[in-house]
């Protein structure tokens, strides 16, 4: 909630946030963001099928994880994926965002 929170104050529209992939993969048939902010682990499973439906759909992310770079490097789309860490620190997952562009 504090991730979204800063979001907002800067003007962001946010989504989210989604507690599962299946959640977060509903939410994507009804509407898709200009980019996304993932955790890795939720409750029903890892977010790599949503990292693929977004990659597919061109969706830029980042990811905001506490998941080791070494967990990370046993999946290619979040291994080349930049990750802001867990706990988030505002100012670096605003930096991030930026840089895709938005």
């Amino acid at each position: 909630m504090d991730l979204k929170a800063a979001l907002i104050n800067e003007g962001f529209r946010v989504l989210g946030p989604v507690g599962s992939v299946e959640g977060t993969i509903d939410l994507l048939r009804d509407e898709l963001p200009d980019a996304a902010v993932l955790d890795v682990n939720l409750g029903d499973g890892k977010m790599t099928p949503v990292a693929l439906l977004l990659k597919s759909l061109g969706v830029p992310f980042v990811l905001a994880s506490a998941c080791e770079r070494s967990e990370l490097a046993q999946n290619a789309i979040l291994a080349s994926a930049v990750n802001v860490g867990k706990p988030t620190e505002r100012q670096r997952l605003l930096d991030a965002i930026q840089a895709l562009g938005m």
